[in-house]
């Protein structure tokens, strides 16, 4: 493999919108939600050892999840598993390894990964990821990987591109981020417009001149850092003064900004395993619509519910439709499908009335 060619999977987000399962102290990453043997982490991390030498991947994630990440992937060194002191976005956490990486490897190109994101078809996938990083390694230019819409989804950004690409890459006209259903329905139609998976590719130097456009005084923090003093002090250092850079995403605060941004696109059966909804559009149903992850199932005259349950549960159904059940720990909760603002909603009241305990 081309050892100029590295990976920061990101593995910090609490995940809440997959509550009760996915909870503050074991979110959804570090779990089997697709009911397969591997976490979402896991499945992550080997689908990039296809395209990454192993020593060149790099975990970030929060401080509160370092023995997570070490106990899935225990092969990994700990150098390589990042903790982050503090939610503060990705801009921060990206910045701080790029410049780790770069002091490592200035010739670098680095794709970005969600730990959290469905992938069907691995043969097409690591085509599509290799072909954009030979693209970054040529070209002063940064790449995300665009999801042609199969359906006018509102949980999704959307990228607007030009029409006449480079080889295959197209330039960025515009970002919109997760539009009503109206919108979303006329850029499906017009053939414009992508799914913005939050797959980003780019050479380490590039992202580093663009974020010191963008985001100059938290550069300029880091840059001094990287420049004075020895090797093995400067990523800790960055992460010393992490909680003084603001909370600021890279998606809008940088990517969204620049004018060099461009699309390749994937069609290898992508989803982002976000929502409860989407779990349940992605994975596969039985003849009357019903989704059942890890439990036994007695359906009787029940359709389109989706069943999430501890193995070796036991769940009997009857005469329901369109339900959400889920029994995870301390949490069993049972709703509308189809109501995402909703699991919002419980969340937070478990957490004003009850405490942190079912969190």
């Amino acid at each position: 493999m081309d050892s100029n060619r590295y990976c920061i999977i990101m593995a910090g987000g609490q995940g809440t919108r997959l509550w009760p399962m996915s909870r503050k102290l074991f979110p959804k990453q570090f779990q089997d939600i697709l009911g397969c043997g591997r976490t979402l982490l896991q499945l992550t991390y080997d689908r990039y050892c296809r395209i990454v030498p192993k020593e060149n991947i790099l975990i970030s994630t929060h401080v509160d999840y370092t023995e997570l990440v070490r106990e899935q992937l225990p092969n990994v060194p700990d150098e390589q598993v990042i903790h982050e002191p503090a939610f503060r976005g990705t801009a921060p956490s990206l910045a701080n390894l790029a410049c780790h990486i770069r002091s490592i490897n200035p010739k670098a190109n680095i794709v970005i990964a969600q730990s959290d994101q469905l992938v069907l078809n691995e043969e097409k996938f690591v085509d599509v990821i290799s072909s954009g990083l030979d693209f970054v390694a040529e070209n002063n230019k940064l790449v995300v990987v665009g999801i042609k819409p199969t359906c006018p989804e509102t949980r999704y950004g959307y990228i607007q591109v030009d029409g006449d690409p480079e080889g295959a890459f197209y330039k960025v006209r515009t970002f919109t981020e997760k539009p009503q259903y109206e919108f979303a329905k006329i850029f499906m139609e017009s053939g414009e417009f992508y799914w913005n998976s939050g797959i980003y590719i780019w050479n380490v130097q590039t992202i580093i001149d663009t974020m010191s456009m963008y985001l100059p005084e938290m550069m300029h923090v880091l840059e001094q850092i990287y420049r004075e003093m020895p090797d093995r002090d400067q990523r800790r250092r960055g992460y010393e003064v992490y909680t003084s850079f603001p909370n600021a995403s890279l998606g809008m605060n940088v990517i969204e900004r620049a004018d060099n941004v461009f699309v390749v696109v994937g069609e290898f059966g992508w989803a982002d395993i976000g929502t409860w909804d989407t779990l349940y559009s992605t994975m596969p149903k039985d003849g009357d619509g019903n989704v059942i992850i890890n439990s036994s199932t007695l359906k009787y005259d029940s359709h389109n519910n989706m069943i999430v349950l501890p193995k070796g549960k036991l769940a009997v159904v009857q005469g329901v439709d369109d339900l959400l059940v889920v029994d995870s720990g301390n949490v069993l909760m049972i709703c509308r499908k189809g109501n995402e603002k909703d699991i919002r909603k419980f969340l937070n009241d478990a957490k004003m009335k009850l405490g942190d305990k079912y969190i």
